[in-house]
């Protein structure tokens, strides 16, 4: 056991724990700890397959290197018949998580999924509780700079926000945007600053065409020389300790050693699918479940593991000819995509709930087109396997149990349809098929010949249908008479002193966005909260 006290022990150092390492390390008062079980990410070390900003997808060809090897998610579509294999889940196992490995699209989402939250119990999670935060977390000066956005804007975060000009786009993806022009779509140039249905040239974290992940943009050189902060990495924590109903430290293994490191306070930043099992494990949740596997209960939390989130999704693509492969000369990465909003009015309480990229790779000669429901209503749950703390949980994301994104993904299908179909984009004679990592099936069926019987159609979405690794909501905030919350609104875990949690976890639902830029927005304003708290200035 080490004598060393930390002010704050960090688990996980992804997306929101390198911004916590970072923020709650600038009180040099205060000592701080960041596990992470992968390898560092600094500016000089990452590897090149991480730190390649114009091909974002080359994390995901390097097999388990950089990911956690065990999560194999049963992704079930709740149809009976339908087989479902087991999907590995594409979790980052490396200093900055998500963003490390992630397409660093960066979209906050829209100011109704944060008044949401709001009405949820989220107190202070407002739109205009979290915008500031937002401004403070970027770089955006194409918008940032003009008069009538500013004030949505930041202009000194440490994220870069870049996008492809319009004018640089090829005559491919002026085609693509002629076609949905057509449809009744208009270019809305800022996603994160205009939150109506349209189209628009997706935002990136990318800088000097090099990938800028939390761990890049948040734990640069300065930050890293800080003496009241230390980066253990290659270091897995495998279980929080306890002191009475109180946490006071945490379990890990660090070069094959065991050790226990104490702490003031100890903040959970390890995921939606691995937070709850730290908080489970520790006797944190669902009383019956923690019985059952001779756990001892410290906090009846039954909303622990639930309320799980993600996306659904399906991706198509097609061989591009000579022809369509010279027009789209130029979409040389993925930055060079259509990003698309669109309102399914499956629910009309609820808009802007499909989002959806087009875009052509000439290199690979394939066209793409990725959907998902960006405002789902199936939720999901994961629980312990067994005690073993390295044991993986069980996770059922229970995608289309709600029978409205199954038909959001039908009006998904048929409007990619619809945008092929114009003359602009027809001429290619392009013959979209199911995809993985962007390479057309073989011998499967083509969009044409889906969109022709219903029942065929609902069994391939169900088949086929996955997540955007968009795991949220598994430790939810909300009011203390919510059986479903976990954590307060500053991220403090109800029933348990000396712990809090700050990821996506926390969210009440799942933003219409992808979810690393929202995962910053929590580490941001809950390392604010503690570290008010901390000093006596807040509640």
């Amino acid at each position: 056991m080490t004598d060393i006290v930390f002010d704050y022990i960090i688990i996980g150092g992804g997306t929101a724990g390198c911004v916590l390492a970072n923020r709650l390390s600038a009180n040099p008062d205060k000592r701080v700890l960041l596990l992470e079980s992968g390898v560092d990410t600094t500016e000089n070390t990452t590897p090149e397959e991480i730190a390649d900003g114009l091909r974002p997808y080359l994390p995901r060809f390097a097999g388990t290197r950089f990911l956690w090897p065990e999560l194999n998610i049963w992704r079930a579509a709740e149809h009976p018949g339908v087989p479902r294999e087991p999907q590995f889940y594409e979790q980052g196992r490396i200093l900055g998580g998500g963003s490390s490995v992630n397409m660093m699209i960066s979209n906050r989402g829209i100011p109704s999924d944060y008044d949401e939250w709001e009405r949820h119990g989220a107190a202070g999670w407002g739109w205009k509780d979290v915008l500031p935060y937002f401004r403070r977390l970027e770089s955006d000066p194409e918008f940032g700079n003009r008069p009538e956005s500013a004030a949505l804007h930041g202009l000194h975060g440490p994220l870069p926000i870049v996008r492809v000009n319009p004018e640089t786009w090829s005559r491919f993806t002026k085609a693509a945007a002629a076609s949905l022009e057509t449809l009744g779509l208009r270019n809305i140039e800022d996603q994160n600053g205009r939150f109506e249905d349209g189209y628009f040239p997706p935002t990136f974290t990318i800088r000097d065409g090099k990938r800028v992940s939390s761990a890049i943009a948040y734990l640069d050189d300065a930050t890293r020389l800080r003496s009241n902060l230390s980066i253990w990495t290659e270091t897995t924590a495998l279980a929080l300790t306890l002191r009475g109903a109180d946490v006071d430290g945490v379990e890990a293994r660090r070069g094959g050693v065991k050790t226990q490191i104490k702490a003031r306070q100890v903040i959970l930043a390890a995921g939606a699918l691995q937070t709850p099992g730290f908080l489970l494990r520790a006797g944190i949740g669902p009383a019956d479940e923690l019985r059952a596997l001779g756990i001892s209960v410290r906090s009846n939390l039954p909303g622990v593991g639930k309320n799980l989130w993600d996306h659904a999704s399906l991706a198509l693509a097609a061989s591009l000819p000579p022809q369509a492969a010279i027009d789209a000369y130029f979409e040389r990465t993925t930055m060079h995509q259509l990003g698309i909003r669109l309102s399914s009015g499956v629910d009309k309480a609820v808009p802007s709930d499909i989002f959806m990229h087009i875009g052509a790779d000439p290199g690979n000669a394939v066209a793409s087109i990725v959907f998902w429901v960006n405002k789902p209503s199936s939720r999901g749950a994961l629980a312990l396997r067994d005690t073993n703390p390295e044991s993986p949980p069980v996770v059922d994301f229970r995608l289309l149990s709600d029978a409205r994104d199954l038909e959001r993904l039908k009006f998904a299908l048929r409007f990619a349809a619809r945008v092929f179909e114009y003359p602009v984009l027809k001429q290619y004679g392009l013959k979209f098929g199911l995809t993985r990592f962007a390479v057309p099936a073989l011998g499967g069926p083509e969009l044409v010949d889906i969109l022709q019987d219903e029942t065929a159609l609902e069994h391939f979405l169900r088949v086929n249908v996955g997540g955007v690794w968009h795991a949220s909501g598994t430790a939810r905030i909300g009011r203390p008479d919510d059986p479903e919350a976990v954590v307060d609104p500053s991220g403090r875990v109800y029933g348990v002193g000396g712990l809090r949690v700050a990821d996506a976890s926390v969210f009440p639902t799942i933003p219409a966005a992808n979810t690393n830029l929202p995962a910053v927005l929590v580490a941001e304003k809950i390392a604010d909260a503690i570290l008010a708290q901390d000093t006596g200035h807040g509640t």
